[in-house]
């Protein structure tokens, strides 16, 4: 099975292709607003988990 040209999603009509300040756009969306809010976010996560556990089972740290 061989694509073609017209399978092509920016063949379609009305469809722009990408280019290169869109892409660099998107790069620097997800490196600089999305990836620090994600890992932000996960590490506070892990935080609270180690702190619940504290809690509950392992006491504070001697």
């Amino acid at each position: 099975m061989s694509a073609t040209t017209t399978d092509h999603p920016a063949s379609r009509a009305g469809a722009r292709p990408r280019t290169v300040w869109r892409d660099i756009g998107s790069f620097l969306l997800l490196a600089c607003v999305i990836l620090p809010v994600v890992m932000f976010g996960a590490i506070a996560a892990y935080g609270f988990f180690i702190w619940f556990m504290q809690i509950l089972f392992w006491g504070p740290p001697t």
